[in-house]
């Protein structure tokens, strides 16, 4: 993938109005594999004051997406998508979500994620099936 793909990518990623409203943004993207942090603030935190599931989720399928869409092109959509909740993050500022193809079709992207916070904490993984739905 070239450096004008790699920015073009990231750039939208992080203009997205929902990703700039949770404190998402992509770090880096290469040929199946990108890095995706999304930056904590008291908002992020459920009623236990860890970071809630849903923005786990949001930043796992970011991470997917963007990894997808460096193989595939076209617009890349989620089919299916699947995280375990492996522990609480007690005490971090920021979140880092790594997604990685396992295997790219005509039209259909399989990808991992793993999200682990700033002390390097394994917090969740996800499995993510995603779609490429045209140019």
């Amino acid at each position: 993938m070239d450096e004008e793909r790699k920015q073009f990518l990231l750039d939208r990623i992080n203009a997205c109005p929902y990703n700039v409203h949770t404190g998402i943004y992509a770090r880096s993207v290469e040929e199946g594999h990108s890095v995706v942090v999304a930056d904590l603030k008291p908002e992020s935190m459920n009623i236990w004051n860890v970071p809630h599931g849903g923005l786990l989720f949001a930043l796992a399928d970011v991470a997917a997406g963007l990894s997808a869409q460096s193989v595939a092109g076209g617009r890349i959509v989620t089919v299916n998508g699947n995280i375990n909740f492996l522990d609480a993050s007690l005490h971090a500022k920021q979140l880092r979500a790594e997604g990685r193809v396992i295997r790219s079709g005509r039209t259909t992207v399989f990808t991992n994620v793993l999200i682990t916070d700033d002390t390097g904490l394994k917090i969740a993984a996800g499995q993510f099936v995603m779609h490429r739905i045209g140019e």
